[in-house]
């Protein structure tokens, strides 16, 4: 079984229990995030331990400023004894990428992953010309009669089944915008009479998209708090800040499957951000106070004088808030509490 099929055999098992495409392709990606999380969270945990030596970066930045070479190779080393990753904003970003290209590709021509043969000269022929393969067994060959694989091929109802809250899941907003057949149902066109009206939701879907994967970039810095402040974190920030628009920019020729799919994994992704940086501990270390203990913690105050040689040095009393200083208070001398008990 290739990359390919066991998207197609996941969605096949989904189909299954619920029998709505797009609600498959749903239940795929809550699937995925489910596997993916044991990751997430532990680098979750690496953001967490990045902002709680932040002192200690900035104290190498100050004493290497004049070497940079030097000062990235003990960021490297101090990153590599804490098991913190500079690059963790962006691992969860990337780690999509695999189960986004393998979506597209089962979302556009998904009897192709199902165990069925193409008419010779056609790479993607419309899903009613699809010809099952008797030569498959297996898992693919189970794949090849289920429910889903059956929908899509019959004629009939291939197209009532790549539709989702009145949306074509195997039309891009491209093809309809410009009024354009998808490709899998011959003589469906994916814009209808009026493309530009028909196209308003799949922007909307784009933007949506785009909004989530910014917020949820967002949301993995401000977690970091002021930790990214050497170049390398710095042009993570920037990397995150780009690929909102990127995406929204090859999303136009994605299937609305896939942004389905995207649109999904965001909004789990900020969800268990959410949850899980209440979860994980936020120990960052506070500045300690140069005054005396004495004085409220007060850093302007100044140090006390030593004592002469000799004499202990009289208890220090807590000064009050205007800043003056009460007159001494002579204590008796033990012996003479004994006379008077006598």
């Amino acid at each position: 079984m290739g990359f390919f099929e066991l998207f197609s055999t996941a969605l096949s098992g989904f189909y299954a229990l619920i029998p709505s495409y797009g609600l498959a392709i749903i239940l795929l990606t809550l699937a995925v995030r489910i596997i993916l999380l044991p990751l997430s969270i532990k680098q979750t945990r690496s953001m967490r331990e990045m902002q709680r030596i932040q002192p200690e970066i900035k104290k190498l930045q100050a004493k290497y400023k004049g070497n940079r070479q030097k000062m990235n190779e003990e960021l490297m080393a101090l990153y590599k004894e804490h098991s913190v990753n500079p690059f963790g904003g962006c691992l969860p970003l990337l780690m999509q990428f695999p189960v986004l290209i393998g979506l597209f590709y089962v979302v556009r021509a998904p009897l192709k992953y199902m165990g069925f043969a193409t008419p010779e000269g056609v790479s993607f022929p419309p899903l009613d010309q699809y010809v099952p393969n008797p030569d498959v067994s297996g898992i693919i060959g189970r794949i090849q009669h289920s429910s889903l694989a059956d929908a899509l091929h019959d004629a009939a109802t291939g197209l009532s089944t790549n539709k989702f809250l009145g949306l074509r899941l195997d039309c891009s907003p491209s093809q309809v915008i410009g009024g354009k057949e998808s490709g899998l149902v011959e003589g469906a066109n994916c814009g209808g009479s009026t493309p530009l009206l028909s196209a308003i939701p799949y922007i909307v879907l784009i933007l949506l998209m785009g909004y989530t994967t910014y917020y949820q970039q967002k949301q993995m810095q401000a977690s970091r708090g002021n930790a990214a402040t050497d170049a390398t974190a710095k042009q993570m920030q920037t990397f995150a800040k780009i690929m909102p628009f990127f995406l929204m920019a090859i999303s136009y020729t994605f299937p609305l499957g896939v942004l389905f799919y995207w649109l999904t994994t965001n909004v789990w992704t900020i969800a268990q951000q959410r949850i899980v940086l209440r979860a994980v501990p936020h120990d960052v270390p506070v500045a300690k106070s140069k005054g005396p203990p004495g004085a409220g913690g007060n850093a302007k105050a100044g140090p006390s004088k030593a004592a002469p040689k000799g004499k202990a040095p009289p208890k220090a009393l807590a000064e009050p808030d205007d800043g003056e200083s009460p007159p001494p208070v002579k204590k008796p001398h033990p012996s003479s509490k004994k006379k008077k008990r006598r």
